[in-house]
């Protein structure tokens, strides 16, 4: 049995030798390109689902807000954070952005795209985005009407919905226009408007409680309903509530958890 075992050992002649398994080496690994190759991994489009910021530029989104900064810029602190949410998100790519800002005129001054395809440096302040002026929106929602319509209409075999994100700080001087067309756009299940009151903190002072609730009344009424038959709206003088409320319906409505990401 031991020459046996000395036979086995040898090959031509040779000593057979012990294999050594080498270890692997860290620092020769070419992480840019393994880092690449993992962005380049994602996870397939589950659905279709378009988020259009409505967003209110007319003068009095100019003053100061309850953070001491103007309401516009209250603006762009809320939205920033939604946005880099979304771009970490396992379904970013499931989404697709628009941003309008509106006051006698309008502008998209986000085209539509992808979470992770928006800039985050940019400016999301509406008031930098157009003339500073009135506040009539229903050239906005009348464009806003017609991408909804024909961004279903390409994605109709798909999982596909629409939902626009309200803000505003005032009278809408044609609302019965703006409110017939939001009418219309919630008749589409596929549908959703979500619509904040940003309240101004003088307005206690100055407004009567009656032209207060008839605020808050109109922008609520231009929002959908949850399956509780609540609002999707808020009306808060801290835009960090507004935020969250944000945050909470677009969870609701594209059925994903923000908390997990």
């Amino acid at each position: 049995m031991l020459k046996m075992s000395k036979e086995l050992k040898k090959v031509d002649n040779r000593e057979i030798k012990k294999s050594k398994i080498g270890k692997l080496d860290l620092a020769k690994i070419n992480t840019k390109a393994l880092t690449k190759a993992l962005d380049d991994i994602s996870i397939p489009r589950l659905f279709y689902q378009l988020v259009i910021f409505v967003l209110d530029a007319s003068e009095s989104m100019t003053r100061k807000g309850i953070s001491g900064n103007t309401k516009g810029s209250e603006i762009h602190d809320q939205i920033i954070p939604i946005i880099e949410r979304l771009k970490e998100s396992k379904n970013s790519n499931s989404f697709d952005i628009s941003m309008y800002a509106f006051s006698q005129n309008h502008k998209e001054f986000v085209s539509m795209t992808t979470p992770k395809d928006i800039n985050l440096s940019s400016s999301f302040n509406p008031c930098d985005h157009v003339d500073n002026y009135q506040t009539f929106a229903e050239p906005v929602f009348l464009e806003v009407e017609k991408k909804i319509e024909n961004y279903l209409t390409i994605n109709k075999n798909k999982n596909s919905q629409a939902m626009i994100v309200f803000l505003g700080d005032g009278d809408i001087y044609d609302y019965p226009e703006v409110n017939n067309i939001c009418t219309r756009l919630k008749s589409n299940k596929k549908v959703t408007i979500l619509s904040y009151l940003l309240e101004d903190k003088t307005w206690i002072q100055f407004l009567s409680k009656e032209k207060l609730e008839r605020l808050q009344n109109n922008i609520k009424n231009m929002s959908s309903k949850d399956a509780n038959g609540l609002n999707f709206f808020e009306s808060k003088v801290n835009p960090e509530e507004i935020r969250k409320h944000m945050i909470k319906s677009i969870t609701t409505v594209s059925k994903i958890n923000f908390k997990s990401i």
